[in-house]
């Protein structure tokens, strides 16, 4: 474990791309960038192991009497438990207390297992919407892409396409975020999910944009805005970062062109996957009680019966009596002051 030279913090996305999972848009130098001025010190850390090398980001941050948490957003990079085994073994932090990492293995009995076996102790709470999702396989022609969607999501896309629904990629600017905090403000009060205030995902937006890992995409009906998102991407991987979209002509159906235009362009990027970004898990996928059910049926067309389901949140005790501590009330206390006095999320 080392850390980057400039060198390679230069070229860090094309080191992310190089991981054995293919790269992550929450492992970018962007997102590093953008988490120090929430309180965050970002490390950007090579791992050369047995046979492969690793880049991860780290995120680490100091909480009092216990040392540094250091977390790996969507992270690390590794693509088997054999990996993860060989790259915990290679963390060294005399000031960590622990590791929270996130890597995108699927959620299956044998990788429960597996993460026990390693020492590692399942996280209580989530940090990332996309723990359950749907992916959408961008290595197919297109029109091999858009034949595996729903019947009613194809037909929805061609009649935004007839009725004269435009969507184009819209380069960052004031105006630009503006207009995508309010069409996430109209659908969080139809919708009720929790939402980040309007100077953290502005200056979330500008980061990436500016970094060239995010795209604002823009659904219009004569001249005017009905739908919007915006996507990151890095190494082979899109993700549908945020979206809103107006009540105005419901009948048009715009979001479903806005999807499929981001997934084309994603596509001429390079990206072999696009993650729409959360739905309930599979066993609630139908429950309309779930907050994520209108959500998780619009995306469920796009890959009809299928969630992709990763292990989630795990926790690396270091200094063992210290975490016992955190995990019994320390994390409880730290999340609760920040939201409650500083009204932030602490992740």
């Amino acid at each position: 474990m080392r850390q980057a030279t400039a060198q390679e913090i230069e070229n860090w996305d094309n080191l992310v791309a190089a991981n054995p999972d293919g790269g992550n848009p929450l492992q970018s130098h962007a997102y590093g960038q953008f988490k120090r001025a929430y309180g965050w010190q970002p490390y950007y850390i090579i791992h050369e192991l047995e046979d492969i090398t690793v880049a991860v980001l780290y995120i680490s941050r100091t909480v009092a009497g216990l040392g540094q948490l250091w977390y790996a957003p969507k992270g690390p990079g590794i693509a088997s438990a054999v990996q993860l085994q060989h790259l915990l073994k290679d963390f060294h932090d005399p000031k960590a207390f622990m590791l929270k990492i996130e890597p995108d293995l699927m959620a299956t009995e044998k990788a429960a297992s597996e993460m026990t076996d390693l020492g590692l102790v399942k996280a209580k709470f989530d940090l990332q919407w996309n723990r359950y999702t749907v992916t959408v396989d961008l290595r197919p022609s297109e029109d091999e892409i858009i034949a595996g969607f729903k019947q009613k999501t194809r037909y929805n896309i061609r009649l935004a396409e007839r009725k004269g629904v435009k969507v184009e990629p819209v380069p960052y600017s004031e105006e630009a975020a503006g207009t995508m905090y309010d069409l996430m403000l109209a659908t969080q009060a139809r919708a009720g999910f929790y939402m980040r205030d309007r100077a953290y995902l502005t200056k979330f937006w500008k980061t990436h944009a500016a970094a060239g890992r995010g795209q604002f995409f823009f659904a219009k009906y004569e001249g005017k805005v009905l739908a919007g998102i915006f996507a990151l991407y890095e190494g082979r991987q899109g993700l549908y970062k945020d979206g809103g979209s107006t009540r105005e002509h419901p009948e048009l159906q715009a979001p479903y062109l806005l999807q499929w235009e981001a997934m084309r362009w994603l596509k001429a990027k390079g990206c072999t996957e696009y993650d729409l970004h959360g739905t309930p898990p599979s066993h609630r996928f139908g429950d309309s009680s779930h907050p994520l059910s209108g959500l998780a049926q619009f995306k469920s067309g796009f890959h009809p019966g299928i969630v992709t389901e990763y292990v989630g949140v795990y926790d690396y005790p270091l200094k063992p009596a210290k975490y016992r501590f955190w995990n019994k009330a320390g994390e409880k206390i730290v999340a609760g002051y920040s939201f409650r006095v500083k009204k932030e999320l602490f992740y």
